[in-house]
């Protein structure tokens, strides 16, 4: 009488196990990238965030009648299309060091794109729109609207972030 085994795995069977192992531990470590991804834009979005909130309150700090607040037509002159890239040139300031020697010693600068402590590089533009009011014969500018854009690369793409304030004449 022959004895079999039956206890065990079969060859068979261990190969479609070692498959299924395999293409749990790549599909996990294809989500680890995208994790990596998605911390590495979320670190960049709040680096641009700072970034830009600082340029804000330095505008709305600065006098009424800076060069830095003349009027233009537009709000969101610049602004990226629907995924497209943005075109700087056609807003009324573009960020300028020697306009803003401020904030000019706070960054560190490649050309006029502000870097961040990582090496990521940003591009900050702004629109200002004066809002005129007559009272009588008198005509005042109590307060312009002052609109912010801030581009950037991840690896996921062209990120932005844009802010909207308004300065009041106090004088």
């Amino acid at each position: 009488m022959v004895q079999t085994n039956n206890k065990g795995f079969t060859l068979i069977e261990v190969m479609i196990t070692l498959v299924i192992l395999s293409v749990g531990i790549l599909a996990m470590s294809l989500m680890q990238v995208q994790a990596i991804k998605g911390n590495s834009s979320a670190f960049s979005r709040t680096n641009a965030n700072a970034i830009a909130f600082t340029f804000l309150e330095e505008l709305r700090r600065i006098p009424f009648d800076d060069a830095n607040l003349t009027s233009g037509t537009n709000l969101d002159a610049g602004k990226a299309p629907s995924g497209g890239n943005p075109v700087p040139t056609d807003a009324d300031h573009l960020y300028n060091p020697t306009n803003s020697p401020t904030l000019a010693g706070m960054y560190q600068l490649n050309d006029n794109n502000i870097v961040d402590n990582s090496g990521k590089e940003f591009q900050l533009f702004w629109n200002v729109t004066t809002n005129s009011i007559t009272i009588g014969s008198n005509t005042y500018s109590p307060y312009c609207t002052i609109r912010l854009f801030m581009y950037w690369n991840t690896l996921m793409g062209v990120n932005s972030v844009s802010f909207t304030t308004i300065k009041f004449n106090n004088t």
